[in-house]
């Protein structure tokens, strides 16, 4: 009887172990697939366990964008897309390996369980911008800084860059101001922002650095001081039409002179007062900037066209992946509407011609192909690829 219970026991206590034990829940598998080119076989097994990968993330979770652009007449309505993974797997295991043609096949295996939240969610597109340099309305005034007219819109830029949602390019061109601030000559804007293939031109003037008594005590003295004021313009590089104007201005008590020895955006420069101040009414002039162009949709220009594939002058720098859907519109420059202002166009008149499906990516452009097919014999050089709904800061 004893040793019967004593069995009854061991057994119940192997019966306990095992159920403690982890249960691992059957691996899931996906195939990746990459054609071999210059970088050979190792390249092409990169990125075909890259798209195994992709495919796995996609699975445990993923994020949509939608934006649908309208079409003309029966053409119905176009969309545009992007499907990204949320999960992202650090460890896996290579299953098979073949190859067909010219394509390598890789299929992988991983642990659900073992999905991590992915780090790489790209939340928009980033925009290309162009900033010239600024006009100075009074020179003399700014004579104790180092050629600030192009050291301000250069640090605009590596500020705006730095926030992760622009590309930028710096012209040495000049857009001249109009009478009323912001320039007039549209062609001008639109030739800067073809030359450096950017989206938006972002010019400015700076109108005031002049020195003046600030009253103190109920007026009973006066302290030195000095405001720096400066206008933004954000024009747009397709039309040449003006977006945005912003302006800033700052006071600042104490000492006025910066030096010139003081190269601007450096610590040195910050640390006088009048420096410190420019830096901030910089800093208000990029967030206005910011909150003009948030929700304005990212667009790229159709550069070059073989067959059915289509390049566009976007590519991973500016957060294209493979699968984005992008809506293709041919613009006719010649179709510009006007409003009171006779001389200020409003936009040009666009017409939808279909979907561009990215099929593959480099770092400067991205190739796609068209639905429907048959839209991509009306696709040339100079067309305007978009997506629709530009994603919300914060999202």
């Amino acid at each position: 009887m004893l040793s019967k219970c004593k069995f009854s026991c061991v057994t119940l206590l192997a019966l306990l172990l095992a159920l403690a034990k982890p249960v691992h829940a059957a691996p899931i598998e996906a195939e990746g697939v990459a054609a071999i080119a210059d970088g050979g076989v190792a390249r092409a097994r990169q990125l075909a366990i890259k798209d195994a990968l992709e495919q796995l993330g996609l699975r445990t979770g993923a994020r949509v964008d939608v934006a649908a652009g309208a079409g003309a007449g029966l053409r119905g309505a176009y969309e545009s897309s992007r499907v990204q993974p949320t999960a992202e797997f650090d460890r896996y295991s290579v299953v098979r390996e073949w190859q067909s043609g010219p394509m390598l096949h890789v299929r992988i295996a991983v642990q659900e369980e073992e999905a991590r939240p992915s780090g790489s969610v790209n939340l928009g597109y980033k925009k290309k911008i162009v900033v010239t340099p600024f006009h100075v309305r009074r020179s003399p005034q700014l004579d104790d800084i180092d050629d600030i007219a192009t050291r301000l819109p250069q640090e605009l830029l590596r500020r705006m860059t730095g926030t992760g949602k622009f590309l930028g390019k710096s012209s040495p061109y000049v857009i001249s101001p109009g009478t009323s601030g912001p320039s007039a000559d549209t062609a001008a804007v639109r030739r800067l922002a073809s030359m450096h293939e950017s989206q938006f031109v972002i010019s400015g003037e700076i109108v005031d650095a002049s020195k003046f008594g600030k009253p103190a005590l109920y007026g009973l003295i006066a302290r030195d001081a000095r405001r720096i004021e400066i206008e933004f313009f954000v024009h747009d590089g397709l039309t040449g039409v003006l977006l945005a104007r912003r302006r800033a201005s700052v006071e600042q008590v104490g000492s006025q002179r910066v030096g010139r020895d003081k190269p601007f955006g450096s610590a040195g420069f910050a640390q006088t007062p009048f420096g410190g101040a420019i830096l901030r009414a910089l800093d208000e002039g990029i967030a206005g900037i910011m909150l003009d162009l948030a929700p304005l949709p990212f667009m790229a220009r159709v550069v070059q066209v073989q067959g059915e594939r289509i390049f566009i002058d976007a590519g991973s720098t500016s957060s294209v992946t493979p699968g984005d859907q992008l809506v293709i519109y041919r613009v006719d420059p010649r179709q510009q509407v006007y409003g009171a202002d006779p001389l200020a166009p409003l936009g040009t008149v666009e017409t939808p011609v279909g979907t561009l499906g990215i099929v593959q990516v480099q770092p400067g452009f991205a190739i796609g192909t068209v639905t429907p097919p048959s839209a991509a014999r009306q696709v040339s050089a100079g067309d305007m690829v978009r997506f629709d709904v530009a994603v919300a800061p914060g999202r």
